[in-house]
């Protein structure tokens, strides 16, 4: 990361490694919480609610992972009936790309957290591959306005997930998009569009080259995963 920061000319500070803890047993998330790693990210509710505390509980410490000092990131796909449960075990959720999810999870803010605004980036499907989540490019802009009109959400920017196997030129035309994405963003719908969440295992250091803010690495940290039974 810090090579690659120094390779485009930014501070490594400016980016932000989300641990994908995906299958990943709670001894081993403990473990890279105490050396230093304090942002995490989990795929699936189910499973992020059998590892890890929700936000108002205190579990004891090896039961569960305790939530004092760490980000846990939603950076799977999310559904409309598991918005309140979300909003439970999750500091920020990067995968939301449909307008009925918007109104779910600010309504489940509302209930759930008093109202205190969830951080939520906008999927983007750069890539228009079928079998890919995110909005789709042309549709971004309505989705952007749509959550202006949530006071319980605070939206603070966009993710998108690369074509796997792609070679170079392709990832950095899909972070560069997304980075050109953000920009318009930012001159026409008011908020801090400042989080770019692209880049994983085979391809963070391109994204980090391209603008991304935030990179999601679990294989490189962790290895193969863990085989769940």
């Amino acid at each position: 990361m810090k090579q690659a920061a120094e390779r485009a000319g930014r501070p490594v500070d400016d980016v932000t490694l989300v641990a994908v803890t995906k299958t990943q047993p709670v001894e081993s998330i403990l473990a890279v919480i105490e050396v230093g790693v304090t942002n995490l990210g989990e795929n699936r509710i189910q499973e992020a609610m059998s590892k890890f505390a929700a936000l108002d509980s205190t579990p004891a410490y090896g039961e569960l992972v305790p939530r004092g000092g760490i980000t846990l990131h939603l950076i799977g796909n999310l559904q409309r009936n598991k918005a309140k449960q979300a909003v439970r075990y999750f500091d920020c959720i990067h995968s939301v790309d449909r307008i009925s999810l918007l109104d779910d999870l600010d309504a489940a803010v509302l209930y759930e957290r008093g109202g205190d605004p969830l951080p939520v980036l906008l999927e983007v499907n750069v890539t228009g591959e079928a079998n890919k989540a995110g909005v789709p490019v042309p549709d971004l802009p309505r989705l952007a306005e749509a959550l202006g009109g949530c006071p319980n959400l605070h939206g603070v920017g966009l993710m998108t997930i690369a074509r796997m196997g792609a070679e170079e030129r392709e990832l950095r035309d899909t972070f560069a998009t997304l980075r050109g994405l953000l920009e318009d963003l930012r001159s026409q719908h008011p908020g801090e569009w400042r989080h770019l969440s692209m880049g994983m295992s085979d391809d963070f250091e391109y994204a980090i080259e391209e603008g991304a803010t935030m990179v999601r690495v679990g294989r490189a940290l962790f290895g193969e995963r863990v085989r769940q039974e």
